[in-house]
C-alpha cells in the first residue's frame, strides 16, 4: 500500500485515491515536494544536520591476481559478522566461546532466552549476547530470522536497550533489514532519546513502505509539536482503510490536547509509551502492567510523568534489569509524601501493600532521625521483597541506607537481615561487620553465606552443624545448600548421619526443565563448550521469571558454570540462590 503520508500517487491497484480535500492539503503542506515525481513526501522535516539516506556502496572488485605465477593465492574463508559484540574486556566471554557448537543448536536455544528477576542470570545473558565472538559454525536456517536478528530480538526482549542499539550499529549494512530498522527505532525511544528515534524515521522512511513507518511519522510529528501534520496523517490512514489502531489515534489526539480515556495500554511498545508520556491528560496509575521490559524503561525513566505514576513499571523494570537498582531507589526518593504520611507510616507499622508504600517506608528508612524507626522500615521492605520474589535488587536499592548504619547491640535484631542485604549487594567486607553482634543462633547460616560469598573453604565439622540448624527448620533449606556448595567448595558434601531422615524425605513435584536441554546443558560442560554450557544454564535454571529453586537444577547450573572456569559466576549464583529461598 503507498503510503498516504508521504505519496499522491493514484494507483488504483494500490487502494483508493485521495479525497479531494485532503489532497488540496496535503499539496499545501509538501510544497515543492510533490515536484519530485514518485518520491515520498515528508512531512516532518529533517534535523539540522541529518544526511539523507544512501545506498550502500557496490562490493569492491576481485583483488587482481599476483604477477608471479609461482606463487598460489588462496582466498580466504568469508568473516562471519554474525556474533560481532561491544563488551569490553573484564567481561566479555572470550571470543572462542561457539567453538564446537552447532549454529542450529544456538539458533533453537535463542528464542526461549526470556527476561528473567535473577541478577545473575540477568548479567550472564548480557554478557554471552554482547560479547564479540567467533559466530557458531554453520548457516542460518532458511526462511528464518538470523543469528544476528535473533541476538538483537532477544537483547531487546530483555530490556537490554544500549546494547541492543550498539550491536544494530555495529552490524554490516548486509544484516541490517527493516524489522531491524524499526527495532532501532523502538529502542531509542526506550531511552527516551525522541530526537534519535525521529531522526531514524526520517532516515529510512524512504527506503520501506508499510503503515507502521507511517505511523512512526505520525508520531514524530506529534511529539515535535506539529498537530495538524499528525492529524492530517491520521486522517488520510483512515481514508486509505489503512488497519485500524484506536489506541495510537487517541494518543495522538491527546498529545495534541485532546482528552484521553485510558486505564492501560492493551500492547504497549516504547513509541506508545513516548505518546503516553507527552500526551496532556491525567497520567493512569500503571497503564503497562505486564509490558516488555523496554516499553517499561520508556515509562519508567520519563521524567515528564510524575515519579508516583512511575513506581509500578519502575519496580517491576529493575526487577527484570531494565533500570538499575539504584534507578529504582532514586525514583523511590523522588515521590512526594506530607510530613503526615511520612509519620503515619511509622506509626501504623504496616506491611507495604503497593509501589506507593514501598516508596514512603524507603523515605522513612531514608531519613528518619530514629535508627529503629529507620531498621523497621528496612525490615518490612527487605520481608516483602523475600515474599515477592525481588530479594536481590530490593537489597542492592536499600544497600546504601543500611551502609549508613553502625553495628551495635541494639541492632543485634537487625543484624541477620543487613548482613542478607550487604551480601546481595556485593559488599561481604561491610556483612562481615555485623556478624559479631548477631543472634548466636543465625552464626552458622550466615557464616555459610559468607563463604559463598568470600570463596574459601569450610570445616567439614562446621558444614554439619550449620547444615543440622538448617534440616531442623527447613529441609528443603538445607537440601539447597548442599546442591549449591557440592560444586565449588570442594568438600565431600554428603548430609550429616543424623540429618538423613530429615532430608531423604519423599519426592516432590516441581517445574523441571526440557529434558533435552538439561542433557545438552552437562553435555557441553564436560566438553567444556563455553558459549553453550552458559546458553543452556540460563534456559534450566528458570522456572517461569524467577530463579529455580530446585536443588538439583541448582547444583547443575552451578557445576556447569564452575565446570567452563566461571567460578565467581557460580558462587554469585549459588550465593542469589540461597538468599532468594530465605536462608
Amino acid at each position: 500500500m503507498p503510503s498516504p503520508i508521504r505519496s499522491c500517487r493514484n494507483d488504483r491497484s494500490r487502494g483508493p485515491a485521495l479525497g479531494a480535500a485532503a489532497l488540496t492539503l496535503l499539496i499545501g503542506l509538501a510544497g515543492p515536494a510533490l515536484a519530485q515525481g514518485n518520491r515520498p513526501v515528508r512531512l516532518l522535516p529533517p534535523p539540522p544536520g541529518t544526511a539523507p539516506a544512501v545506498p550502500d556502496p557496490p562490493a569492491a572488485p576481485a583483488p587482481t591476481p599476483p604477477a608471479d605465477e609461482s606463487i598460489n593465492a588462496t582466498p580466504l574463508a568469508p568473516v562471519d559478522p554474525a556474533w560481532v559484540g561491544t563488551l569490553g574486556a573484564p567481561q566479555a566471554l572470550p571470543p572462542t566461546m561457539w567453538q564446537g557448537t552447532s549454529r542450529s543448536v544456538v539458533a533453537a536455544a535463542l528464542p526461549a532466552l526470556g527476561p528473567t528477576t535473577s541478577p545473575v542470570l540477568q548479567d550472564l545473558s548480557r554478557r554471552l549476547l554482547l560479547s564479540n565472538a567467533a559466530a557458531p559454525a554453520g548457516q542460518d536456517p532458511p526462511n528464518q530470522p538470523g543469528l544476528a536478528a535473533l541476538r538483537v530480538e532477544r537483547l531487546a526482549a530483555l530490556g537490554e536497550v544500549e546494547g541492543a542499539i550498539a550491536v544494530i550499529d555495529a552490524l554490516p549494512a548486509t544484516l541490517r533489514d527493516e524489522s531491524m530498522a524499526r527495532r532501532r527505532i523502538e529502542l531509542a525511544f526506550a531511552k527516551n532519546d525522541g530526537e534519535d528515534a525521529c531522526r531514524s524515521v526520517q532516515t529510512n522512511i524512504a527506503r520501506y513502505q508499510s503503515v507502521w513507518w507511517d505511523r512512526a511519522l505520525i508520531a514524530c510529528q506529534a511529539l515535535a509539536g506539529d498537530r495538524e501534520k499528525a492529524a492530517l496523517g491520521i486522517s488520510l490512514l483512515h481514508e486509505q482503510k489503512a488497519p485500524a489502531d484506536p489506541t495510537f489515534d487517541a494518543l495522538v489526539a491527546a498529545v495534541g490536547g485532546r482528552a484521553l480515556k485510558l486505564d492501560k495500554l492493551a500492547q504497549p511498545t516504547p513509541m506508545l509509551v513516548s505518546l503516553l508520556a507527552a500526551a496532556k491528560a491525567t497520567q493512569p496509575r500503571d497503564p503497562l502492567g505486564e509490558a516488555d521490559p523496554a516499553s517499561l524503561r520508556a515509562w519508567a525513566t520519563n521524567e515528564s510523568v510524575p515519579a508516583l505514576q512511575r513506581l509500578a513499571a519502575a519496580e517491576r523494570a529493575a526487577a527484570l534489569g531494565a533500570i538499575t537498582p539504584e534507578a529504582l531507589g532514586d525514583l523511590y526518593a523522588k515521590a512526594s509524601f506530607t510530613p503526615e504520611e511520612l509519620g503515619q507510616a511509622i506509626k501504623q507499622g504496616k506491611a507495604p501493600a503497593n509501589p506507593r508504600d514501598r516508596a514512603l517506608l524507603y523515605q522513612v528508612a531514608r531519613s528518619d532521625p530514629a535508627t529503629g524507626v529507620r531498621t523497621a522500615a528496612l525490615a518490612a521492605l527487605l520481608d516483602d521483597a523475600r515474599k515477592r520474589g525481588v530479594f536481590i535488587v530490593t537489597a542492592r536499592a536499600l544497600a546504601p541506607i543500611v551502609l549508613e548504619l553502625q553495628p551495635g547491640e541494639e541492632l543485634a535484631s537487625f543484624a541477620p537481615e543487613a548482613m542478607r542485604a550487604l551480601y546481595a549487594a556485593s559488599r561481604p567486607d561491610a556483612a562481615a561487620a555485623w556478624l559479631p553482634v548477631a543472634d548466636p543462633a543465625s552464626a552458622p547460616t550466615l557464616t555459610l553465606l559468607g563463604q559463598l560469598a568470600n570463596g574459601g573453604t569450610l570445616a567439614p565439622a562446621f558444614f554439619d552443624t550449620a547444615i543440622a540448624a538448617l534440616a531442623e527448620r527447613d529441609p528443603h533449606q538445607a537440601t539447597l545448600v548442599l546442591a549449591v556448595f557440592a560444586p565449588i567448595i570442594g568438600l565431600d558434601v554428603r548430609p550429616p548421619v543424623a540429618e538423613w531422615g530429615r532430608l531423604a524425605d519423599k519426592p516432590h513435584d516441581g517445574v523441571w526443565p526440557s529434558a533435552a536441554v538439561w542433557l545438552d546443558q552437562r553435555q557441553a560442560a564436560a566438553k567444556k563448550r563455553l558459549g553453550e554450557t552458559v546458553l543452556m544454564t540460563l534456559l534450566i535454571a528458570r522456572s517461569g521469571e524467577r530463579l529455580s529453586l530446585e536443588p538439583v537444577v541448582l547444583a547443575d547450573a552451578v557445576a556447569g558454570l564452575a565446570a567452563v572456569g566461571l567460578e565467581s559466576e557460580a558462587r554469585a549464583l549459588a550465593l542469589e540462590a540461597a538468599l532468594a529461598a530465605g536462608i
